[in-house]
């Protein structure tokens, strides 16, 4: 019997595919304990896991970020609804206090900075990004120490250029070193989508959809506490989403099912109080947030742009 050609191919794709390895697949590894979640299924922020403002260094005030963005911090964009939290930017003009100002949009933002952070872990959340020039939402880390870098972004979404970057920042201040990645090749706005972060001694892994879609391996990654953000935000045109246009959409969510926080038993360094580090002997003193502000300016922390 002779077989068509669209059968032999279709029986030679089916091969091919049985030998290539399997992709890495995302998920706590077995035995490792939940040591932070929360299924945003109240009717309201749980206060004793998250504040709605800004500490860490690079910031021009708790509420605003700095000149690569536009939009302004308001607790009231931090929406429940539909069994889900939404954090919303839009364009409304405000006058804002912290820091003074004239603003033109408004966002949503969520930190667990002085009330859970972790050192280790597989974290995740299942969240639907917005789309639309010049949205800037992010899932991402920063210390505890508040001694930058290290900062993690988990899944940082320029949705102006339809770019998921995937980063890890190291070094000083002064020299700051980025590790990167950039996934364009699917449109992951507007639909769900599973991000996670695998962070071990000297390891971390990226995923999206329990794909593996970045990885570091070296003495640079963080070994301190890091706390939890989820922001959306909107770019100025310094910023990497550029900024809105007509098309883009407002009010316009970034909405989280859920976050979630698995350890190995027993946790290392979970804490729900800012930590403190010591300085190794002989080493140069840490700089202070004051000094370390004045050397970065208003660079921005969520992501500073990396090298191209």
């Amino acid at each position: 019997m002779r077989i068509p050609r669209s059968l032999l191919a279709a029986i030679g794709l089916l091969i091919l595919a049985w030998a290539l390895p399997a992709p890495a697949i995302a998920k706590p590894p077995d035995g490792w304990l939940l040591t932070f979640d929360d299924e945003f299924d109240g009717k309201q922020l749980d206060q004793a896991k998250w504040g709605t403002t800004m500490s860490f260094i690079g910031t021009q005030g708790p509420r605003f970020h700095n000149k690569y963005y536009q939009s302004y911090t308001l607790d009231e964009n931090v929406v429940f609804a539909d069994g889900r939290l939404k954090l919303r930017v839009d364009r409304r003009a405000i006058e804002g206090k912290e820091p003074t100002g004239a603003f033109d949009y408004t966002q949503g933002l969520i930190s667990t900075d002085g009330k859970f952070s972790f050192t280790y872990g597989y974290i995740e959340i299942r969240a639907k990004y917005p789309g639309g020039k010049g949205l800037w939402p992010c899932f991402w880390l920063m210390p505890q120490t508040q001694q930058w870098p290290p900062e993690f972004d988990i899944a940082e979404y320029y949705a102006g250029r339809q770019t998921m970057h995937f980063g890890l920042a190291h070094g000083t201040v002064q020299e700051t070193v980025w590790e990167d990645a950039y996934d364009t090749s699917a449109l992951l706005e507007g639909d769900w989508h599973i991000y996670a972060l695998k962070w071990t001694p000297g390891h971390a892994e990226w995923f999206v959809d329990g794909i593996l879609r970045k990885s570091v391996d070296a003495e640079y990654v963080p070994a301190s506490p890091m706390f939890i953000l989820l922001s959306n935000s909107v770019s100025s045109r310094f910023g990497p989403s550029g900024v809105p246009d007509e098309k883009t959409v407002f009010p316009s969510d970034m909405e989280v099912q859920y976050v979630r926080v698995y350890q190995e038993p027993p946790p290392v360094a979970s804490i729900v109080a800012p930590a403190k580090s010591s300085p190794k002997e002989g080493a140069p003193a840490a700089l202070s947030l004051k000094e370390v502000t004045a050397i970065v300016g208003d660079l921005p922390q969520a992501s500073i742009l990396p090298a191209k």
